[in-house]
């Protein structure tokens, strides 16, 4: 039982359950425009209000170099502590990574508790994780964010008894016991989640033989849980705050089809997504990379959104998930104020969809994704001897079937599939030369 260390649930932390109140700090180094340093405090009060905080206000300070014990300047931690105050937060939320020495130290300083971007991501996804794959996702990103910020949990019982000189304080023992006992439940972590991505290759293998996968990318918070349901009439968590969907979901999009083609839906994007995150999921976004076609929603009526496709854009890249196919789809036009500015980006995107995936009509993206796999397709003649006939039912299980005649000498057919799956077909049927040579 001693290697079952699960991080804390922040709603049963008491100050989650009475403290609701936060207050933003953002810096601007060099390099960083104001703007986008705006950008990225609105975004990090998005993330507050996802996690249930009321934010109560915000402070933003231009700094040349970031100081080792409290990341600010003595004199802006105590401007800080003061409107802290006066607003009456209970906790700091700094949009950068603290090391855990600046994290204590503010604390001590400010008197609340601070939290950095990372942390207040990984507490919203721990909120979030509904499946036994993502809430092991979400404790191993936490357990690895952890492991390198034990120091200074423990060090307090080495100040105050102090160490005995040429040995190991009580401190320092604790913290090598209980690196011990997370690196012990990362490790097992880390079985399950191979063992899960196991399952998924064999349903991915099971899959390939008769299918063809499209799968909705984006930011978060773009609208894709809300297309996936009006696609495919399925039931996604939709909810107006950042990062509601965690976890994949698939359901069939063209049943009539053949190949028969499905849709799925996964984690939204964001800027600067912990690294930790991105490792454990994984497993989860392999479902990207093993699409056949992309749909990347994209928000069109955020200012920023531009951006949010290059976030996009790059998170892919690390999965090699840019030389998948894709159609931007730019979503809640109706929301766009600047219609010249919409006619400009239709005029740069000549091939993407602009729509609100909310109330128009989708059939158009439903025969855009048709036409695109149609073109994949190829159309062979194929001819099924009467004694190998139970061999028709796959037929038509992997292919189209255009046309049957039954003749004397067997079963002639013109099959449309992919083709990969006509060489499949070929292990069954045999192909028709006859027709070949007439065609």
């Amino acid at each position: 039982m001693a290697e079952q260390v699960n991080p804390p649930d922040p709603q049963m932390i008491p100050e989650f359950q009475t403290r609701r109140k936060a207050f933003l700090v953002g810096t601007q180094t060099p390099g960083v425009t104001h703007a986008a340093l705006e950008d990225s405090l609105t975004e990090l009060a998005d993330l507050a209000v996802s996690m249930g905080f009321e934010v109560c206000g915000r402070l933003s300070q231009t700094i040349r170099g970031i100081h080792p014990a409290t990341f600010l300047g003595s004199g802006k931690v105590e401007e800080l502590k003061d409107q802290a105050k006066n607003r009456q937060a209970d906790l700091v939320i700094f949009d950068n990574n603290l090391s855990p020495t600046q994290g204590e130290n503010l604390e001590a300083a400010l008197k609340v508790m601070v939290l950095d971007r990372t942390q207040l991501i990984l507490e919203i996804f721990h909120k979030n994780a509904r499946t036994h794959e993502s809430r092991i996702q979400v404790e191993l990103a936490q357990l690895e964010y952890m492991l390198p910020r034990l120091v200074g949990m423990w060090a307090h019982l080495d100040r105050e008894r102090g160490g005995i000189s040429g040995t190991k304080g009580t401190g320092e023992k604790q913290i090598n016991i209980d690196r011990g006992i997370i690196r012990a439940r990362i490790s097992r972590l880390k079985k399950e989640l191979a063992h899960i991505s196991r399952e998924r290759d064999t349903q991915k293998k099971r899959r390939a033989k008769n299918c063809l996968l499209v799968s909705l990318v984006g930011y978060t918070n773009a609208g894709k849980s809300t297309l996936m349901n009006r696609l495919t009439k399925a039931t996604v968590k939709v909810e107006d705050r950042l990062f509601a969907t965690l976890d994949s979901t698939t359901r069939v999009l063209m049943g009539e089809k053949r190949p028969m083609v499905l849709l799925s839906d996964t984690v939204g994007f964001i800027q600067r997504l912990p690294h930790q995150l991105v490792a454990s999921f994984r497993s989860t976004l392999e479902v990207v990379r093993d699409a056949d076609l992309l749909l990347h929603v994209v928000d069109v009526s955020h200012p920023d959104f531009q951006a949010h496709i290059q976030t996009t854009e790059s998170v892919l890249n690390d999965f090699d998930g840019l030389i998948i196919p894709r159609i931007l789809v730019f979503n809640k036009v109706d929301r766009v104020e600047d219609k010249v500015q919409l006619m400009l980006l239709k005029k740069n995107h000549p091939d993407g969809l602009f729509m609100s995936v909310l109330t128009d009509d989708l059939q158009p993206m439903v025969d855009r994704i048709a036409t695109f796999f149609e073109k994949q397709m190829v159309t062979t003649p194929l001819f099924l001897a009467y004694q190998d006939s139970r061999g028709l039912s796959e037929v038509y299980r992997w292919g189209r079937v255009d046309e049957v005649r039954y003749e004397e000498d067997g079963i002639h057919l013109r099959v449309t599939s992919t083709p990969a799956n006509i060489e499949r077909l070929r292990s069954l049927v045999h192909l028709d030369e006859e027709s070949t040579r007439h065609n």
